[in-house]
């Protein structure tokens, strides 16, 4: 409902280019240019080990013996973050404390990616892209992420300070079943206590505007991080990083996610008003267009609607 106001843009791009999915023909190296389905597994493969979390995907039921060596062998330790290798909108990420947990939640995911939980203060959106054939891109969204906190008064726990909240209260629920521990605990006068910790809208995250703070310098680290990633030249980079004087200077960074087409610049959840977002949501796919046209002009085939079609089928009947 949220994208039917975008139908005209959506028009100009199949008109411009003469093919009905040509968004799938942006990231060649993504399935379906990572609109939908796509896999997090293969895409993280693409990107250089100095830049990414560890990690470790699980196919099938794995014994226990099997997860705790896996975990060894690329050197995690719990907490870590388990999340389905095919999702999106931060469905089934789950923090996993302990190898009960992590048995637990291999009960309900049979593919999926075990990842290192970073500790890090700053968890940021990056969207960067860049015209096919060109060495050099652009960073269109820098989005900071900010996680669900409440203030104590050193009376009320955190369940009535959410409950309370107008916007937290939306989240009590999934917050109860996650963090009952935590929603039990009474904060001190004044204390920021954090409840949740999973960068995701669904999660309660607000993700806040922070284009003011992007710089030749941090585009220059995202042209030398792509310049090795084939096939890739629209996509939201989710990462970690201590400062953004780190992610300036292309140090301690750790890139978790990266997203495809469907990426929204985050920023556009920052906005003053609905027209603004929309906006800035059009310019985007208006990028996403350009990039496309001149990728099916230079050969890229986009995906045959009867497997687009199968695909999404399967994702919602599933």
């Amino acid at each position: 409902m949220i994208y039917i106001p975008l139908l005209p843009v959506y028009v100009y791009g199949a008109l411009r280019t003469r093919r009905l999915l040509y968004f799938t023909a942006a990231n060649p190296g993504i399935e379906m240019g990572g609109f939908f389905g796509e896999k997090k597994d293969e895409i993280l493969d693409m990107i250089p080990e100095a830049y990414k979390v560890l990690g470790v995907h699980v196919q099938g039921k794995w014994s226990e013996q099997n997860l705790q060596a896996a975990m060894i062998d690329k050197n995690i330790q719990f907490p870590v973050i388990a999340k389905p290798n095919v999702g999106e909108r931060g469905e089934g990420v789950r923090k996993i404390e302990d190898i009960r947990q992590l048995m637990r939640y291999q009960e309900s995911e049979q593919d999926f990616l075990i990842q290192e939980f970073v500790d890090y203060p700053l968890e940021l959106g990056v969207l960067y892209a860049k015209m096919p054939g060109s060495t050099e891109g652009t960073i269109s969204s820098l989005t900071i992420k900010k996680f669900l906190t409440v203030l104590g008064d050193g009376k009320r726990t955190a369940k009535e300070l959410v409950s309370s909240h107008p916007r937290h209260r939306l989240y009590a629920q999934m917050l109860m079943e996650c963090h009952p521990e935590k929603m039990s605990k009474v904060p001190a006068i004044g204390e920021e206590y954090e409840v949740h910790r999973i960068g995701n809208h669904s999660k309660g995250t607000q993700f806040l505007d922070a284009n003011a703070q992007i710089n030749h310098s941090m585009v220059r680290v995202f042209d030398s991080l792509t310049k090795n990633i084939k096939g890739v030249f629209y996509g939201r980079y989710d990462l970690k990083v201590p400062s953004l004087e780190d992610l300036t200077a292309g140090k301690n960074v750790k890139i978790f996610e990266l997203n495809g087409v469907s990426s929204e610049p985050g920023h556009m959840y920052d906005q003053r008003n609905i027209l603004s977002a929309y906006k800035i949501l059009a310019e985007h796919w208006l990028h996403i267009v350009e990039i496309s046209n001149k990728n099916i002009k230079k050969g890229v085939e986009t995906t045959p609607l009867s497997i687009f079609l199968t695909t999404v089928k399967n994702h919602f009947l599933k």
